[in-house]
């Protein structure tokens, strides 16, 4: 049901509902805090969603998406992605009425407050990667004034209890009223707290691998502890929760029974590089295969469909076997750095390293030029494999249009200086046409398709 909006139509309804429409937003929060992450369209949807909900006033009234398009200036297509990156940092949630199917509910939420956003790690961190140390120093200079050093003090405010006179009975027996407002409030939309930032994966159950784990010596809240690194991890790797109950068992210090961070990275890589290692003394030496066939033959269809369904760490590897090469460790850094940050879908990533290492032909994967393609991906809203696909052929246009410049200035300095030469010197042989680039051989067709295939089926550890 999700899928089929993410294509709306200008005439697509929706509503908005609003629990907090007798608060105020804190704008310094939105434009110091979101903004940078979120951009200024997003921003603005959000203001604008949250000014109808105020003339609304919760009364279900239906609205036409051409409404937003308007005001916004923006195309429709624009409109999903700009809505998901609202989504991503919970400002709003977008929810389908199983009894009216064809209208979106937008619930609007508040912003976090600023101790709240910056105690909140994944924020911090794609904040931080999209503004750099010095700006978000800045920022929390802003936002957060530390209190000055007073030295040691003793608290002599009255309590609550010393100002105001309860009667016992009623703290023991709460009224009516008092319960009905407590109840009223916890059915309304639920308040955003930085627990519910915790990355989540679709194909991870973290409460299986918890019920995995429960009759085990494993300390249950160590792991609770991890979720990050375990998601992280699952996405990277394409780890399954039996597989994952096993790691985190091994990683678990059997003095305290807490699971060890660091230990559980540790044996992943180790397993994964032990993996690698086993599936190269299996492997039969292949004939070398024509390094530039892809990038004049490449089955887009298939390379987008296998993105879909491998995870980073695998994709790299069946790649790397391809071209007779190992998955190194920095790579695995730089690739587990890149997931962590949740800024791309490992679909776009798998298409980034498709692109630098066999488009590119580079034989690693290069921190800095992935990380700079991966921001600016990440700002262009490229989330899915064929946005990624049309993203290379752009830059690929690009820079064949800076070469032929290049190109061309350069024939017209080497013109400049043939004129200024004596007729001793001039050379009257012409030059040579450079021979064309051949196209592949059917045998070189069925080589590549033969390789491809192979992405499909990654190497089980």
């Amino acid at each position: 049901m999700a899928e089929s909006f993410d294509k709306l139509t200008p005439d697509t309804k929706y509503l908005t509902i609003n629990a907090h429409i007798n608060r105020s937003l804190d704008h310094s929060v939105l434009t110091n805090l979101y903004l940078p992450m979120i951009g200024e369209k997003a921003l603005g949807l959000y203001n604008l969603l949250w000014s109808m909900s105020l003339s609304d006033h919760n009364q279900l009234i239906l609205h036409k998406h051409y409404e937003i398009q308007s005001m916004l200036n923006c195309k429709i297509g624009q409109l999903v992605a700009i809505r998901k990156q609202l989504e991503g940092v919970k400002l709003i949630n977008t929810l389908v009425s199983n009894a009216k199917p064809d209208i979106l509910i937008y619930s609007l939420n508040l912003p976090l407050s600023a101790e709240q956003f910056l105690r909140t790690d994944i924020l911090s961190i794609i904040l931080l990667g999209k503004v750099g140390e010095t700006t978000y120093k800045q920022i929390v200079d802003r936002l957060v004034s530390p209190l000055p050093d007073l030295g040691e003090t003793t608290n002599v405010s009255a309590s609550l209890l010393d100002s105001f006179a309860v009667p016992q009975n009623l703290i023991k027996n709460i009224p009516g009223a008092v319960n009905d407002a407590k109840s009223t409030i916890v059915h309304s939309a639920a308040t955003i707290s930085e627990s519910s930032f915790e990355p989540d994966s679709r194909q991870f159950n973290f409460k299986l691998l918890l019920n995995m784990l429960e009759n085990s010596y494993v300390d249950l809240n160590s792991v609770k502890a991890a979720r990050d690194l375990i998601l992280s991890e699952n996405l990277l790797y394409g780890i399954d929760e039996i597989q994952m109950s096993k790691l985190v068992q091994k990683a678990t210090n059997l003095s305290t029974n807490e699971l060890n961070q660091n230990q559980l990275k540790a044996i992943i890589t180790d397993s994964f590089t032990n993996h690698q290692a086993e599936n190269v003394e299996k492997s039969t030496p292949a004939a070398k295969s024509n390094s530039s066939a892809t990038k004049f033959d490449t089955p887009v269809a298939q390379l987008i469909s296998i993105s879909k369904k491998v995870a980073p760490v695998m994709f790299l590897e069946q790649i790397k076997k391809q071209k007779h090469g190992i998955v190194t460790s920095g790579e695995q850094r730089t690739l587990r750095e890149l997931v962590s940050l949740r800024a791309l879908p490992n679909e776009v990533i798998n298409i980034l390293i498709y692109y630098l290492l066999v488009d590119e032909n580079r034989s690693t994967l290069n921190k800095n030029l992935m990380s700079t393609i991966a921001d600016d991906w990440s700002q262009h809203d490229i989330f899915d494999a064929e946005s990624a696909i049309n993203a290379i052929k752009n830059r690929t246009i690009d820079k064949q249009k800076k070469a032929d410049e290049r190109a061309a200035k350069y024939k017209q300095r080497r013109v400049n200086v043939k004129e200024t030469l004596p007729d001793w010197a001039k050379d009257d042989q012409t030059p040579s046409t450079s021979k064309p680039t051949s196209q592949l051989t059917e045998a070189q067709r069925k080589q590549l398709k033969a390789q491809l295939d192979k992405l499909k089926k990654p190497g089980s550890r």
